[in-house]
């Protein structure tokens, strides 16, 4: 039995035991997230538009993790539109600099590898780099979203004559609260990807300003910055977008009528 699989095991059971049924859709989800990104490698590695099939697949997979382990709900719709919405801008606004920046391809220090790699991969790495600032910034988001609604959902079905604008404002306050963790989280997931980078800047006695300017260094932190920007956009949106859609008197309605029921 090899280790990847003792581990998998390991998930599998303590999700199940901490998360019950939940865990278990948890669980499933996870594999069903890695199947559709698999796929969606496979579909850019054929020649398919990079950017184009990242955002079908995030969408995809934002379908599934919100709406099978959440079902759907005023909820999950409110997160499902505010995340699609943050993944276009995030692409519109990183999409100019990023080709810029010119951090496609290979840098000096990864020159050794291109005597081992065919250099005829018809492929935009201008593109890929911003279709991987979209998948690591897509789980943040979707948490980050799921948390504001179902906070600003609790809020309105205690209270359902709370004003739209009251409602916004509590969105925005519980955002504020969660952004400093959450930049953070993703922060601190890039800064385990490329720790081993930094290491080996130190070991050839790399200058610092050798170092920020590196093109390897410089994709990373590239990466770090944009899904920071993310997950700013989401708190708004998400806030806008719930605030708008629990505050339809139709919505306060039935609220109010499965409160006075319950």
């Amino acid at each position: 039995m090899s280790t990847s699989l003792i581990l998998l095991i390991i998930l599998f059971a303590l999700m199940f035991i901490i998360g019950g049924k939940r865990g278990l859709k948890s669980f499933f989800t996870l594999i069903f997230n890695f199947s559709i990104l698999f796929v969606m490698i496979i579909l850019i590695s054929s020649g398919f538009d990079p950017i184009k099939v990242t955002i079908i697949f995030s969408v995809l997979i934002s379908i599934i993790t919100l709406f099978y382990i959440n079902g759907v709900n005023v909820k999950t719709v409110s997160s499902l539109l505010s995340v699609t919405i943050v993944i276009l801008l995030t692409l519109v606004l990183t999409h100019k600099i990023g080709t810029n920046a010119k951090i496609q391809g290979f840098g000096n220090e990864q020159s050794e590898m291109l005597a081992f790699l065919s250099v005829y991969v018809q492929l935009n790495f201008s593109k890929i780099v911003l279709c991987e600032v979209l998948i690591g910034l897509l789980g943040a988001i979707i948490d980050v979203s799921i948390s504001i609604s179902s906070s600003m959902y609790e809020i309105i079905k205690s209270n359902p004559i709370t004003t739209k604008q009251n409602l916004f404002i509590s969105g925005m306050n519980m955002g504020k609260d969660i952004l400093g963790t959450m930049t953070n989280t993703l922060l601190f997931a890039y800064i385990g990807g490329f720790m081993t980078l930094i290491i080996y800047f130190n070991g050839l006695h790399y200058s610092f300003s050798n170092i920020i300017n590196a093109k390897v260094f410089c994709s990373e932190v590239f990466q770090s910055l944009c899904g920071g920007i993310g997950i700013v956009l989401i708190i708004p949106i998400t806030s806008f977008i719930t605030s708008e859609i629990l505050s339809s008197k139709m919505l306060s309605k039935l609220i109010f009528l499965c409160n006075k029921r319950i």
